[in-house]
């Protein structure tokens, strides 16, 4: 065992969710000005086991979880009102972005010898929506309108290298996903991934300045000039200096490789690679933009690489599972989002616990969804022991992770090289096994 992480981690904790630093959080909100029985930290550490722990319906079954913790008598209409303020959102907001910013660990590394040692990181940028009370129509406008005017959408940032979420923002689900986006400059050294509601020539170009790298799905109605072209069996001169729709109907119904050049304001030209994947059942074509040299990722690199896209629907998959992300029945806007990102608070601690724990461990591979799913048996001795200075803390720590060393583990290690991200060229930063 290597003592270090899970000490780390521990003084981590204390800066994070330690009385205060989370007063201090509540204040700077303005969503705590007077301490009364329903302190920041209290509501923190109750919201956090309440929906990382089991099936949380309703803003009682919290009540209950909070009443648990501190052994309080609070009422309903008391609590209620702490969450219905409008800088409720604010505060856990804040709150999520300690958590991921103290307790995010670099957990994933390219394999000396693989394709991704190319790259600082690759980053996945993607959306999940559900719907909320209709009540919220005007502050969280849906796209479908006729069946539910009201949803949310959460734009995610992810970090594959550290598998935790960088950034979220939740803005209606009727926004435009392109405004998400994360800022070119950020993106020097790395590559991002995403589908094709990202698409944009404007953000490749800025990305391509920035010395940043992209690998985005596009739309079928790109219309690029043609440079060359490449199939399975060699160059395809026919379709050089064409347009891409003008050729679309007569190419090989094969993986191609095209090197294409859009025309833009001031004269300037972006050039760019785009691989067309054949898909048989639908009979149309992935389309696949990139400015990622040949010579560092082949067409058919490119393809299988774009699947590490996936890990960030694990995620979305692993908030809505395991960490009550739904719509509470509420149509205070503060409640909603405040919720939101006290489920996403929940994940993230989970999250962390994993990854400290296959630091600590150099064997054994942790699953961060069986982490995610053992919430019950290790969030609450966690979050009781913040509430009480975080006495015994590094003793409560080491038996987590011993939980987790024997019930956490991947459960087919080798298997995750043929067929799941491991594949891809990435190791686990400290397992030997």
């Amino acid at each position: 065992m290597n003592r270090s992480h899970a000490s780390r981690f521990a003084e981590a904790l204390r800066a994070t969710l330690g009385q205060k630093s989370v007063t201090a959080r509540g204040r700077e909100s303005r969503h705590c000005r007077r301490l009364r029985d329903v302190t920041p930290q209290r509501l923190v550490c109750a919201l956090v086991e309440a929906l990382g722990t089991g099936r949380a319906e309703t803003i009682a079954d919290i009540l209950r979880t909070f009443n648990a913790q501190t052994g309080l008598r609070t009422q309903y209409k008391a609590f209620y009102n702490r969450l219905a303020q409008p800088a409720f959102p604010r505060f856990m907001q804040q709150i999520y972005r300690d958590i991921l910013r103290n307790l995010s660990v670099n957990i994933l590394r390219p394999a000396v010898d693989g394709k991704l040692a190319h790259f600082q990181d690759v980053v996945v940028q993607d959306g999940s929506s559900f719907a909320v009370h209709d009540a919220l129509a005007h502050t969280f406008s849906g796209r479908f309108t006729t069946i539910r005017p009201a949803a949310v959408e959460l734009h995610t940032f992810l970090s594959v290298f550290h598998d935790q979420v960088i950034d979220v923002a939740v803005a209606p689900d009727k926004d435009a996903e392109r405004q998400f986006l994360p800022p070119a400059e950020t993106l020097t050294g790395k590559l991002l991934l995403a589908d094709r509601g990202y698409q944009s020539l404007d953000y490749w170009a800025a990305v391509q300045r920035a010395g940043g790298f992209f690998l985005m799905r596009g739309t079928t109605d790109l219309n690029p000039q043609i440079r060359t072209g490449r199939g399975p069996r060699g160059a395809l001169p026919r379709v050089a200096g064409r347009r891409l729709q003008d050729v679309l109907p007569t190419l090989p119904r094969r993986r191609l490789d095209l090197d294409v050049a859009w025309d833009r304001p001031g004269g300037e030209t972006l050039r760019l690679r785009m691989v067309l994947i054949w898909v048989r059942p639908t009979r149309t074509y992935t389309v696949l933009v990139t400015n990622v040299r040949r010579s560092v990722l082949t067409a058919r690199q490119v393809a299988a690489l774009y699947r590490l896209r996936w890990q960030i629907e694990l995620v979305f998959k692993e908030w809505k599972s395991y960490a009550n992300l739904h719509a509470f029945t509420s149509a205070n806007p503060a409640i909603v989002e405040g919720l939101i990102w006290a489920s996403l608070c929940a994940a993230a601690l989970k999250r962390s616990l994993a990854h400290v724990a296959q630091r600590s461990r150099a064997t054994i591979p942790i699953s961060t969804r069986i982490v995610a799913m053992c919430g019950g048996h290790i969030l609450p001795r966690l979050l009781r022991s913040a509430l009480t200075g975080f006495r015994h803390l590094e003793v409560i720590v080491h038996d987590i992770l011993r939980y987790l060393w024997d019930n956490a583990g991947r459960a087919h290690p080798q298997r995750d090289r043929v067929r799941g991200r491991m594949r891809f060229g990435l190791d686990y930063v400290g397992v030997r096994a």
